[in-house]
C-alpha cells in the first residue's frame, strides 16, 4: 500500500509540473506575441510620422490665374491692382477702323476670364466690331457662403458679414477696371454674369463706385439659403427697377432655375417703375447655361443700336 501511495503522489507531482511547464510557456508565448504587436504598432507610427501631409487642393482664382499665365500670350494678360488686392485681366484692342469704346467682361464667381458659356466668345469677337475688351479674372465665391447655420436670422447675419467684404473688393476691383477703361476712346460697357452682375447693381446704386454707361447682364440672380433667396432676389430686382443705367438683362430657355424663376420678377419691377432703356429678352439654347454665340451677339447689337450707340 505505501508503494501504491508513492506511486500516486509521484504521477501527482509530475502533473503538476507538466501543467506548471505549460503555464509558463503559454505565458512567455503571449508576452512575446504581446511584444510583436506593441513593435509593430511604434513601427505604424514611425512610417505615418515619415510619411508627408496631404496638401491641400490649390485655390480654384489661384488656378485660374497660372492657367491663364500658362497658356495665354503675356502681351494680352495684365496685372491689376486693386488696394492691397492683385487680379488678372485680359486686354484686347478693338481691330476694327474706328473704336466705338471698351467692354469690361466679368464672369460670374467661380468661373474664369475665359469662360466659354459667353465671356470668352465676346472677348474674342467683340475687338472685330470696334470694342477693346478687359476680362477680369474674378475672385472666388466667399469662405462658407451661404451660411449653414441652424436658425434663419443667423443665416442672414452670416450672409451680410460675407458679402461685405465681397462686394467691397468687388468695387475696388471694378473702380481699378474702369480707371484702366478711360485710358481708350468711346464708352464703357459692363457685361457681367450671375451673381456678379446683381452685385453691380448693388454697387451701381450706392456713392464711390464709378459708373459705366451700360450695362448688361447674363443669366443674373442671387445666391442664398433657401428660406432667404426670394427676398434677396426680390431686393436686386427692386434695385435694377431704380438704377439709372441703361440695362440688357439676357437669360436663356435652358438656364438655372433661379435665372428662370425670377426673370419676371426683374422685368416686372422695371415696368413698374418705368425704367428707361430697359430691355429684357430670353435665348434659345441647346446646352444649358451656354449663350448662343450669333444670337448674343445680334442681341447686344441692336441694343445698343436702339438706345443711340
Amino acid at each position: 500500500m505505501p508503494k501504491i501511495s508513492r506511486n500516486k503522489v509521484s504521477a501527482k507531482l509530475m502533473a503538476l509540473l507538466i501543467c506548471a511547464l505549460t503555464f509558463i510557456c503559454s505565458t512567455n508565448f503571449i508576452f512575446a506575441e504581446e511584444q510583436k504587436a506593441d513593435a509593430s504598432i511604434e513601427n505604424t507610427k514611425t512610417v505615418a510620422n515619415k510619411t508627408p501631409p496631404i496638401k491641400k487642393p490649390i485655390e480654384l482664382t489661384k488656378q485660374y490665374k497660372e492657367d491663364l499665365k500658362h497658356y495665354l500670350s503675356s502681351d494680352e494678360v495684365k496685372p491689376l491692382l486693386a488696394g492691397p488686392d492683385d487680379y488678372l485681366t485680359l486686354v484686347k484692342r478693338y481691330t476694327s477702323a474706328n473704336s466705338k469704346g471698351v467692354a469690361i467682361l466679368l464672369p460670374d464667381w467661380q468661373q474664369g476670364a475665359t469662360n466659354p458659356k459667353a465671356i470668352n466668345y465676346l472677348r474674342n469677337v467683340l475687338p472685330a466690331k470696334g470694342w477693346s475688351t478687359i476680362a477680369i479674372q474674378p475672385s472666388k465665391k466667399p469662405e462658407g457662403y451661404p451660411s449653414s447655420a441652424i436658425t434663419v436670422a443667423e443665416q442672414k447675419k452670416e450672409n451680410q458679414l460675407a458679402l461685405k467684404e465681397y462686394k467691397s473688393k468687388l468695387n475696388s476691383m471694378i473702380n481699378a477696371v474702369m480707371n484702366t477703361a478711360k485710358e481708350y476712346p468711346g464708352i464703357v460697357l459692363v457685361i457681367a454674369q450671375g451673381n456678379n452682375a446683381a452685385f453691380l447693381v448693388d454697387l451701381y446704386n450706392q456713392d464711390g463706385s464709378q459708373r459705366p454707361n451700360a450695362l448688361i447682364m447674363l443669366s443674373s440672380y442671387r445666391q442664398s439659403n433657401h428660406a432667404l433667396v426670394n427676398n434677396v432676389n426680390e431686393h436686386f430686382a427692386h434695385q435694377l427697377a431704380l438704377t439709372e443705367l441703361p440695362v440688357l438683362d439676357l437669360y436663356l430657355k435652358h438656364d438655372n432655375p433661379l435665372v428662370l424663376s425670377t426673370a419676371a420678377q426683374r422685368k416686372a419691377f422695371s415696368t413698374q417703375e418705368m425704367k428707361v432703356y430697359y430691355r429684357q429678352r430670353q435665348l434659345n439654347n441647346t446646352v444649358t447655361g451656354y449663350y448662343p454665340e450669333e444670337e448674343l451677339l445680334i442681341q447686344i447689337n441692336s441694343w445698343l443700336k436702339a438706345i443711340g450707340w
